[in-house]
């Protein structure tokens, strides 16, 4: 897999994440799943940082 397609399928896996906060959510989160959700997200959003610094 090139690096293309991690960068790609990282932002793939924050858009979900994403959506799942998001005012169209289909299902209701508790409080204690969104705080585990925002910091897988923003441990992706940081790896996705990194992966495009070094390819820039």
């Amino acid at each position: 897999m090139s690096q293309m397609d991690d960068i790609r399928a990282n932002a793939e896996e924050i858009q979900k994440g994403l959506r799942k906060l998001g005012a169209n959510r289909t299902v209701a989160l508790s409080v204690h799943k969104s705080k585990e959700l925002i910091a897988e997200l923003e441990e992706k959003m940081q790896k996705l940082v990194d992966q495009l610094a070094s390819a820039g």
